[in-house]
This record gives structure tokens, sequence and C-alpha cells, in this order.
């Protein structure tokens, strides 16, 4: 796994100048294929990108039922074998369990393993149906397309671009909205380990109102700082 190579970043890829000598309906056909595989790059970024968190989700939750059962059955082999397993260790693999659930749950694997699927599907099914709509424009309109039929196929290349850009940042939402979560439960996770009584704030906030609005203005509240 260390081997693996990351996935790269998300990108806008440049435009291709438009050949003026070429026909109209070619024209829209590069700019159609143009966005198609935009969608399409964003696509195989989040099946790439899901494997690292599907890993470490699997093997986490296995590992704290594994624990759990451990910890379970602890106490009935000691009953068993006093001279076999001390009883303490039942907690200690209880703990080990539940230390796995929260290391997943502040790191969010499990939660980035569905929100990847969750988005890829969102992104295939947008494609899919801005492809039929395309090939059902595309037939309708003559060889040489009119201003109206230009329009009417423009607008689909719009729709599909607009479609897939508000997907991607309601998944970027959501996980800047996970991220501000994770953060507060492990400050109050390590308040009380440490005996101390968390603030409301804890030791610093994520303003998630801001990532809810999708890119809108920030929230009027201010930010509380450990500074």
């Amino acid at each position: 796994m260390l081997g693996r190579r990351r996935a790269a970043d998300m990108t806008v890829s440049e435009l291709t100048e438009l050949d003026r000598s070429r026909t109209r309906a070619d024209l829209l056909w590069e700019l159609f294929r143009h966005a198609e595989g935009e969608v399409t790059a964003a696509i195989e970024w989040y099946l790439a990108r899901r494997r690292g968190p599907s890993l470490w989700s699997r093997s986490l939750r296995a590992l704290a039922a594994l624990l759990g059962i451990f910890g379970t059955l602890t106490p009935l082999v000691h009953a068993a074998d006093p001279n076999t397993l001390q009883p303490e260790w039942g907690f200690v693999f209880l703990a080990g369990g539940a230390g796995c659930i929260l290391f997943d749950r502040i790191f969010g694997f499990s939660a980035s393993w569905t929100r990847y699927i969750r988005t890829e599907m969102a992104l295939q099914q947008v494609l899919k149906r801005a492809q039929a709509e395309w090939a059902h424009t595309f037939l309708k309109a003559t060889d040489s397309p009119s201003d109206k039929e230009q329009a009417a196929l423009l607008t689909v290349i719009e729709r599909l671009r607009r479609d897939a850009q508000q997907i991607m940042e309601e998944e970027s939402a959501a996980w800047i909205g996970y991220l501000a979560d994770g953060v507060e439960e492990l400050t109050r996770s390590t308040a009380h380990g440490a005996g101390q009584r968390p603030g409301p704030a804890g030791l610093f906030r994520l303003d998630r109102q801001a990532a809810r609005d999708r890119g809108g203005e920030a929230a009027n509240r201010p930010r509380d700082t450990a500074m």
C-alpha cells in the first residue's frame, strides 16, 4: 500500500482552440467531448481516492470487532483457566476496539469511503443523463445547426458542467463539515482524558456554515481559536 501512487489532484483542463474552418457541428462535438472528459476524469479521481479509505475502514472495523470479541471472552477464559489470562486484559481489548472506532471516526476513513462512492455514482448519473440528452438534441439538429439548435446543444454542455460542479462542491462541503466534527470530537476526547472540562469551542473550530453554503459567504459569528 505504501508503494501505491497517490491519485493526482483534480484540476480544470484548458479549453482547446476552436478552429473556425471546421463546421459548427464538429465544434459543438468537440466542446461536448471536452466537458465529458472533465466529468470522466472526476469519476476516475473518486474511484482512485476511495481505495485507501476503504482499506483503512475495513481493517479498523475488523480489528475493532476482533478486539471486542477478545474482550468479551476474556472473563470466560479466565473463569475456565485462571492461569491462562487475567481478566483485566478484557478491559484492554475493549479499550483497543473502542480506540479503533474512534480513530476511524476522527480521521473519517469510513465516511470518506462512502462519500467517494456516493459522489462517483452521482457523477455517473449526471454524465449518462447528459449523454442521452445530447444524442437526442444532436440528432434533431440539421447538418448546419441553426442558432436555436446551437443554443440547445450548448445548454446541454453547460448543464453537464454545472451539475457536475455542484455535486463536487456539495461533496467538499460535506468533507469540511465532517472534518469540523472530527476536530471537535478529538478535542472533547483529549479534554476528558486529561480530566478537563472542554469549552464550547474546544481547541479550535472550523466554520461549517460556509461549507453548507457551498462557497458562499462565511458565517457572521467569529471563529474561536487557541491563539
